[in-house]
């Protein structure tokens, strides 16, 4: 597609707005097209294309090998399971990413989640002495089910093991989009 493809598109868009056929330019009577629920969908539509040419978009240097960004809807989201014993981070992302086509979207990144419940004040970094870094729940985090489990390595050391429960996993749903658009927003 090329650039004056996509102001013709953008111009059929909203002639079908309008209840008028893109080829003649003349009014339709169709129930599809009358429908205000339809309009707004391709004036919305329009409005997106109109946005990209006003950014220099050029349709025609799009890499298609590039997979869509993170993004859930609420029925997909609905589909998560949650885990009645408290998981890991990993093992729920793993979980949510269950729900996602891996070959057209990205997965969302045990790191995403991490990062954005420490920016809203659920986890702290803190420094071990030997100069790792951890993720800690803070007051606020023990409030929606992030609590820390000790366990212990195969060579004796004692670490800290970040664990969700119900309540935590349903307020990470309940947020994705906001994750995921945090995430964006740092790339």
């Amino acid at each position: 597609m090329q650039y004056d493809d996509l102001i013709m598109l953008k111009e059929n868009l909203e002639l079908l707005a309008q209840e008028k056929d893109p080829k003649t330019g003349y009014a339709v009577q169709d129930t599809v097209l009358s429908s205000s629920f339809n309009k707004k969908i391709l004036l919305d539509a329009a409005e997106v294309i109109d946005q990209l040419l006003k950014l220099d978009f050029n349709p025609s240097k799009i890499d298609r090998r590039k997979k869509y960004a993170f993004f859930l809807k609420g029925e997909e989201k609905s589909k998560i399971d949650i885990s009645k014993e408290p998981i890991s981070i990993s093992a729920f992302t793993y979980i949510i990413n269950e729900q996602v086509d891996s070959r057209k979207m990205k997965k969302i990144k045990a790191v995403q989640i991490t990062s954005w419940l420490a920016k809203m004040g659920f986890l702290e970094e803190i420094e071990h002495c030997d100069g790792r870094k951890f993720k800690i729940p803070t007051q606020k985090a023990k409030e929606i089910g992030i609590i820390s489990v000790s366990q212990t390595s195969e060579s004796g050391r004692v670490y800290g093991v970040n664990m969700y429960d119900e309540n935590a996993q349903k307020y990470i749903i309940d947020h994705l989009d906001e994750i995921s658009k945090e995430s964006i927003e740092m790339l």
